[in-house]
């Protein structure tokens, strides 16, 4: 008997597999999901067996070292390959980073499903009948939830240091409510009595730059699907490639704007200019302007130094079609620009009255249809599109998921297209990625 695995360690190795043969004494004990030890580079890693066969075409062949007790369940490795094949990594990498792999064999499915997504506001209406655990993207902000749900309720623990060993002793004992950093959502098993919540689901701190990004509030949309559970989002507006369940936004904004409206950005830098004499701003910009010098720049939202805000031709479409991740990024810049009472200008070759159109009672019209078009053409919880350019036409293409090329300026546009809810090969998609490996493969978001 002969398996091929995934290395489980901090290295997708190109997406290869590598062929071991297994002892006779443990054949009737691995199967697909199984996990294992064996020698790789003069070293023991553990492995996962991702398919099994009677022969090999492979000389000199290495055993296994031995079978480690644990065989993951389909559920346990559709979960496990849907984010492998969304995140263009392998299921090795992804155990090694961010599963207790002893305690997910564990996770069951759940009878309860339900999903919502709620405002900050209506975080006041917490179930305090059931337990509660609040995952948050940062230490400061785990501080703040602490204090802010101490008024409704009491808090057994949050996360004060975010260490390996920190959460070890709580998760042990019997807890009503806790607030976890989101980098903890895969050490734990989900629970029927429990009602989990992603407090500022839409932080940039929900994803993970040294897994290509992977965004933990996708993560969490992607298990509640295949194991269920009572799952929370709590934002001011709600990740529409993620979240495709109906949902009612009643906008009550109210922001303080500084609009300049002219026919064009170089005539709103001169009325400006008119308005303000003498006066250079330090400001945050989304498309800092290169043709004038009134003012500097910051790099980030944040600094401290910023004296305004600036927004050029702020717009909360594509293609005719509200874009959520658009709108979350503008209301995040509101929002941080009302907190911290700093000016926002808006510069803007078209009328435009931001505060009307978020709370335009079309918003939820625009909603649904955001909904519909990511539902039949993606990117969407279950579609996943990535693109990528060649300088030439590609001979050979995988066919079942390679559409293309559209010629363009700078050569061949391709486009890949993962539907997660069809019967698709995870080790071809796996050869599909090393196949494409030196290609930048840019994960599509927008409509």
């Amino acid at each position: 008997m002969y398996v091929d695995i995934e290395i489980i360690s901090n290295n997708t190795y190109t997406n290869n597999l590598f062929t071991y043969k297994v002892p006779n004494n443990v054949t009737d004990k691995i199967n697909i999901g199984s996990i294992i030890s064996v020698p790789f580079r003069n070293k023991d890693y553990k492995g996962i067996v991702l398919s099994v066969s009677d022969k090999t075409n492979i000389l000199n062949i290495k055993e296994i070292n031995k079978y480690l007790g644990i065989t993951l369940n389909k559920d346990h490795l559709d979960y496990l390959k849907q984010l492998a094949v969304s995140n263009k990594l392998n299921i090795g990498i992804i155990l090694y980073n961010l599963f207790d792999i002893s305690n997910y064999k564990n996770q069951k499915v759940m009878t309860n499903k339900s999903i919502k997504n709620i405002s900050f506001a209506n975080l006041k209406n917490i179930d305090t009948e059931r337990n509660n655990v609040f995952f948050v993207p940062s230490l400061k902000i785990a501080k703040y939830l602490s204090d802010q749900l101490s008024k409704i309720t009491n808090i057994d623990f949050y996360q004060k240091f975010g260490g390996k060993d920190e959460i070890t002793n709580i998760l042990s004992k019997n807890f009503k409510n806790i607030i976890l950093l989101n980098t903890n959502f895969e050490k734990i098993n989900l629970k029927q009595n429990t009602n989990y919540y992603f407090y500022d689901s839409n932080h940039p701190a929900w994803r993970l730059p040294k897994l290509n990004n992977l965004n933990i509030t996708e993560a969490a949309h992607l298990k509640q699907n295949i194991f269920g559970g009572s799952f929370i989002f709590i934002n001011e507006f709600p990740n529409l490639e993620f979240y495709n369940q109906p949902f009612e936004y009643k906008g009550d904004h109210n922001y303080e704007l500084e609009y300049y409206i002219e026919n064009s950005v170089e005539d709103c830098i001169n009325l400006f200019s008119y308005k303000n004499p003498d006066k250079v701003l330090n400001v945050y910009s989304n498309s800092p302007l290169t043709q004038t010098d009134i003012f500097t720049y910051a790099d980030k939202v944040t600094d401290t130094k910023i004296e305004a805000i600036l927004l050029i031709n702020p717009t909360l479409v594509t293609n005719n079609i509200i874009n959520s991740y658009k709108v979350i990024y503008l209301l995040s810049i509101l929002n941080h620009a009302k907190n911290y009472n700093i000016k926002t200008i808006i510069f803007s070759t078209n009328e435009i009255n931001i505060n009307k159109v978020l709370n335009s009672k079309s918003i939820n019209k625009w909603i649904k249809k955001e909904q519909e078009t990511r539902s039949k053409y993606g990117p969407s919880l279950l579609n996943k599109i990535f693109t990528f350019i060649s300088k030439k036409p590609l001979k050979e293409i995988n066919n079942n998921f390679v559409k293309g090329p559209i010629e363009m300026d700078d050569g061949y546009l391709y486009e890949i297209n993962i539907d997660l809810q069809k019967s698709y090969d995870y080790l071809e998609i796996m050869n599909m990625y090393k196949d494409l490996k030196n290609y930048d493969l840019n994960r599509a978001r927008f409509i």
